[in-house]
């Protein structure tokens, strides 16, 4: 049985020590799982056409990040760590022991996440617009998320909603922080994809490829860091082309 184009085959919520997470199940079971992570900000239905195109190869599992769409915040300091052991928890819920890995921005930075702290359970990663640290983004994006940074710091002292919206924006302006040595060591399949206008430095996607033995790397011309959304059918084609690769 699969998910249709709009219906989930399955959703569910996984109880962390401090959260709740929320994911939705895509595709044929009988298919090789593929694990779809959004960006900062978004929920698990900003990736909707990249969900409806995997589908069609894949059983695939969306998460909402911690704090996220119907995912709860917990009690914990968000960081990605902490973020890929939430993956982690969806995985051995749904009793997948290794997945391919798609992330985008923010849910990029996870999926490498996951693979430089849990390298056995991916099979394949492929990223779009993640980043190593805060100083993979250009100096400009990097000026205006500090000036939001102090905005929010000081309305988050009266404001629950702007508490939430600093707690995301903290993920940009002081995270992640990923020693690309760390994702040499596991030789996993890897797809890089970035904009060439993207918010992350041309160099930086670059150090990320070459951070990962015998990764394949696109910077598409032109192109923004939205590019799921505005490059859709691009991503997707490149992405299932990886994968068919891999599954071989």
């Amino acid at each position: 049985m699969a998910g249709t184009d709009r219906e989930p085959l399955s959703a569910g919520h996984v109880r962390t020590e401090t959260a709740h997470i929320h994911f939705e199940t895509y595709g044929d079971v009988t298919f090789s799982p593929l694990v779809v992570l959004h960006g900062n900000g978004e929920d698990l239905h900003s990736l909707d056409e990249q969900i409806r195109a995997f589908a069609a190869r894949h059983w695939v599992v969306a998460i909402d990040t911690r704090g996220h769409g119907r995912s709860s915040g917990g009690t914990e300091s968000w960081d990605f760590p902490l973020f890929s052991r939430d993956v982690l928890a969806v995985l051995d819920e749904l009793n997948i022991d290794s997945t391919h890995v798609f992330g985008y921005s923010d849910g990029g930075n996870i999926a490498l996440q996951l693979v430089s702290d849990h390298p056995q359970r991916v099979r394949s990663v492929a990223v779009v617009g993640a980043n190593l640290d805060p100083t993979g983004l250009h100096p400009w994006t990097r000026a205006v998320l500090i000036v939001q940074r102090a905005a929010l710091s000081i309305a988050a002292r009266r404001s629950r909603r702007a508490a939430a919206a600093l707690a995301k924006i903290v993920l940009m302006t002081d995270h992640p922080h990923l020693d690309p040595v760390r994702l040499r060591r596991p030789h996993i399949p890897a797809l890089v994809i970035a904009g060439q206008r993207d918010v992350v430095r041309s160099g930086h996607t670059e150090l990320i490829a070459r951070s990962l033995p015998g990764s394949e790397l696109h910077i598409l011309r032109g192109a923004k860091h939205e590019i799921p959304f505005e490059n859709a059918e691009q991503c997707n084609a490149l992405v299932l082309d990886f994968l068919r690769t891999v599954d071989a």
